[in-house]
């Protein structure tokens, strides 16, 4: 896992939603694409947060009337956990464990934000782990 980049570990490209969606917006997206968080951009492309499907959860446990009309930015995660496309998997993996989250975002950094480029969860991992081993032993 040391040597191994998140990108070999995950295909470019990434599921994003506005930050002017709303709440019922990113959940049709996330059940369209069977995914279980979204990453939310400004108009430019640069990450803003991350939403997930616990987030949508609570939003509409605690505003069960309106919380489809509730906008993004009010119910995402902000300060998101990043790594550059040069982390090795074995750092992702780290940061999943001590942070005690389920994924980061690859991120580009450029002088005016950072573009996303992919999310890596734990089960990307995890199926990563289970077919390099599988590889290496035959």
């Amino acid at each position: 896992m040391k040597h191994i980049s998140v990108l070999t570990a995950k295909h470019l490209g990434v599921i994003a939603c506005p930050a002017g969606a709303t709440l019922f917006d990113a959940a049709r997206m996330m059940d369209e694409e069977d995914i279980s968080s979204i990453v939310i951009v400004d108009e430019q492309g640069y990450l803003r947060g991350i939403l997930t499907r616990t987030d949508i959860l609570r939003a509409a446990l605690e505003r069960s009337e309106d919380w489809e009309t509730l906008p993004c930015p009010e119910w995402m995660t902000k300060n998101v956990v990043t790594v550059p496309p040069t982390a090795s998997l074995e750092d992702a993996a780290r940061l999943l464990q001590q942070k005690h989250i389920h994924r980061v975002v690859v991120v580009e950094d450029d002088p005016q934000g950072q573009v996303p480029l992919a999310v890596l969860s734990a089960r990307d991992i995890l199926y990563h782990l289970v077919h390099h081993r599988s590889t290496t032993q035959r």
